[in-house]
């Protein structure tokens, strides 16, 4: 029991290290962005694209080779080119070369989500599941609030460049514990006649047959998902509508992004509490609710308080929401199979987040920030209403 404890605390200290870094690596890459594009909101929303714009390259195969893997080893091995990828954007010295390394970074990433998943699975106990994704979300909200904090500091004393290093050295501390943890599971076995072109079709065939049979469980996952998918689009005007909005500067939208990572630990804090009493699709849809009317709030603020209290809300309510996806996933998604359905799935969210920020772009272009901002979150709270609509009609069938 020791060691499993070991084990456990070892992976959530991996996590909080990526997570500060990756908080720490996104705010101080959009006020470069910002700045260096002579504070053009579009350039920021471009880097937002980029994200799923690797996913979708990169989802619609990796399912297969994550499922065929040591994930251990795949989620050391992506920590590396991240690295390396980071220290390329150091040295770039224009936007484009940004975007490029933006991309590769990003890349690496959307292959490690659906990778890690499946080895967290294997690694925890199964009663333990919902209990683990809770103090994960603490794990999260940690970077949430030491990533953004520490990037305002190191870039407001010295460049983006030294919160970039300090990403480099919070993921190569990451990548050891990785390397000390064990490995849990063992490679699938394939056919030596087999071609890669034939597997990735019946990898696909599997994805499809499994969604079609489990149908209501699948149409609650790509509804969770359509609701990301709006957090992302509305995420990627939140530099902007900060600025021209509400009329915050660089230290107060900082401030207010410290405020939406106390929400988020709070939030968590409160979840590692209550978490028994809830079932896993209970913690996704009141979460989800919450989550969207913290969204609109902030979205019709005129000052920040109201904005602080909206993103204070939204972000607590999102550890439940997260926590309980990923539990949800993991007690209905058979293990052997979960890199391939959750990249699979992320392909097809892909599109929609690179598509709804398109819309969200163009209406910005059009009207204003502010009019961009708000219709996305009405989206939200209603995608969040037909979440739970569904949830407390749905009959969902346990794990195959």
């Amino acid at each position: 029991m020791g060691k499993y404890r070991f084990r456990a605390i070892g992976m959530l200290i991996a996590i909080t290290c990526a997570s500060c870094g990756d908080w720490l690596y996104l705010i101080a890459l959009n006020l470069k962005v910002y700045e260096q594009a002579e504070q053009t909101a579009a350039a920021v929303a471009i880097l937002y694209m980029i994200k799923p714009a690797a996913g979708l390259l990169m989802n619609s195969w990796a399912g297969s080779i994550i499922d065929r893997l040591d994930n251990r080893k795949l989620m050391i091995t992506l920590h590396l080119i991240r690295i390396v990828g980071l220290i390329g954007m150091i040295m770039a010295d224009s936007l484009w070369q940004i975007y490029v390394l933006v991309f590769f970074v990003a890349a690496a990433g959307s292959i490690f989500e659906p990778a890690s998943l499946p080895y967290i699975t294997g690694l925890i106990k199964e009663r333990h599941w919902q209990k683990f994704n809770s103090y994960r979300a603490i794990a999260d909200g940690s970077g949430f609030v030491i990533g953004p904090a520490a990037a305002g500091i190191l870039v407001g004393a010295g460049s983006v460049e030294a919160a970039l290093t300090v990403n480099i050295l919070l993921l190569l501390l990451a990548a050891v514990i990785c390397f000390v943890l064990p490995s849990v599971k063992v490679a699938l076995e394939e056919k030596a006649e087999s071609k890669w072109l034939q597997i990735w079709k019946e990898d696909w065939r599997l994805v499809f047959d499994y969604s079609k049979s489990f149908a209501m469980l699948t149409f609650l996952l790509l509804l969770f998902s359509c609701f990301t998918v709006m957090t992302a689009s509305v995420d990627s005007m939140e530099v902007a509508f900060a600025a021209e909005a509400i009329g915050l500067s660089e230290a107060s939208y900082g401030l207010l992004v410290s405020i939406a990572g106390v929400g988020f630990i709070s939030g968590s804090v409160l979840l590692t509490v209550v978490t028994r009493y809830f079932r896993s699709v209970q913690l996704l849809t009141y979460g989800a609710s919450a989550g969207a009317m913290g969204y609109v709030l902030f979205a019709f603020s005129q000052s920040f308080i109201p904005a602080s209290a909206g993103v204070f809300i939204l972000s607590g309510a999102l550890a439940f929401a997260n926590a309980g996806y990923v539990t949800y996933m993991q007690e209905r998604i058979p293990v052997e199979q979960m890199g391939r359905m959750l990249s699979m799935y992320q392909s097809i969210e892909a599109v929609l987040i690179i598509g709804m920020t398109a819309v969200l772009a163009g209406i910005n272009q059009l009207t204003s920030v502010a009019a961009a901002v708000q219709i996305g979150c009405l989206i939200m709270l209603m995608l969040a209403i037909l979440l739970g609509m569904c949830s407390l009609k749905a009959n969902v069938k346990t794990k195959a």
